[in-house]
C-alpha cells in the first residue's frame, strides 16, 4: 500500500512537470520619458527554461529593430540598451539639425505594443506592433505576428504551419481580392498591378487565420492596411498545427 501511494505521487508529479512545459506569459510595461518618449507594453514568457528564453529573445529583437534609428551604429541587444540607442539617435540628430536650423526637433516618440492573441497546447500566436514618430508627417508603423512552438520556443515559419503553400496562396488571394474590391475605389485596376504573395507572417484568432498586409507590404495601397480572417472551417485542411 505504501509503494502504491508513492507510485501515485510520482505519477502526479510527472504529470505536473509535463503540464508546466507549456509557455505562460506575464506582461512588461515600460514608460521612459527623457529626451524622447518610449512606451512598451508586451508579453514576456515566464521561467528560465530554453523555450521562454527563445521567445523573449525574439520579441526583444522586434523592439530593438523598431528602436534602431541610426543605421550607422550597430543594433544593441537588451531593451535598456536599445532604448538608450533611440535616445542617443535623437540627441545626435537634434544637435545636427539645431545647429543648421537654429531650432530643436520635436520630441521623438516610440510606442510598442504586443499581446498573446491565440494559444493551444502546441503553439502560441503573439501580435506585435510598433509606431515610431521621428517628426515626419506620419508615424512609421510595423505590424507583425509571431507564432511559437510552446514546447521549444522555436519561431514557426509559414512552411511550418501550412502544408501546401501554393494552394493556400490561391485561397488567400480570393479573400484578398474580395476584401480589396469591397474597400477601395478602382480596386480592379490596382489589383492587376500587383504580384500577389502571402504576407510575411500569419496571425491566429478564435475565429480563424488572420491575413494582414500593412502599408509596407501592399505597394498599390500605400498608407493602407488590408486585413481579413479566413475561418478555420475553410482553412483547416491547410494547417499542420
Amino acid at each position: 500500500m505504501k509503494y502504491l501511494r508513492l507510485l501515485i505521487l510520482l505519477c502526479i508529479f510527472t504529470s505536473c512537470e509535463k503540464e508546466n512545459t507549456t509557455l505562460a506569459f506575464s506582461e512588461i510595461t515600460i514608460l521612459k520619458e527623457t529626451t524622447t518618449t518610449i512606451e512598451i507594453n508586451m508579453p514576456k514568457a515566464q521561467g528560465n527554461n530554453p523555450a521562454a528564453e527563445k521567445v523573449n529573445a525574439t520579441l526583444n529583437n522586434f523592439v530593438c529593430e523598431a528602436l534602431h534609428i541610426d543605421a550607422a551604429t550597430p543594433k544593441k541587444e537588451t531593451l535598456e540598451q536599445c532604448m538608450q540607442d533611440f535616445n542617443d539617435a535623437y540627441s545626435n540628430f537634434n544637435t545636427l539639425i539645431s545647429e543648421e536650423l537654429k531650432e530643436e526637433l520635436p520630441k521623438w516618440e516610440a510606442l510598442i505594443d504586443g499581446e498573446v492573441i491565440y494559444s493551444t497546447t502546441n503553439f502560441v500566436c503573439i501580435a506585435m506592433n510598433s509606431s515610431i514618430n521621428t517628426g515626419a508627417a506620419n508615424s512609421s508603423l510595423i505590424l507583425e505576428f509571431f507564432n511559437f512552438d510552446t514546447k521549444t520556443g522555436a519561431l514557426l515559419t509559414t512552411k511550418d504551419i501550412i502544408n501546401n503553400t501554393e494552394d493556400f496562396t490561391s485561397l488567400v488571394k480570393k479573400y484578398y481580392n474580395k476584401e480589396v474590391t469591397s474597400t477601395f475605389i478602382e480596386a480592379e485596376s490596382l489589383l492587376n498591378k500587383n504580384t500577389f504573395k502571402l504576407p510575411k507572417t500569419l496571425g491566429f484568432s478564435e475565429d480563424g487565420i488572420i491575413i494582414l498586409y500593412d502599408n509596407f507590404s501592399v505597394g498599390a495601397f500605400e498608407k493602407e492596411i488590408v486585413e481579413f480572417t479566413i475561418p478555420y472551417e475553410v482553412a483547416n485542411s491547410y494547417l499542420k498545427i
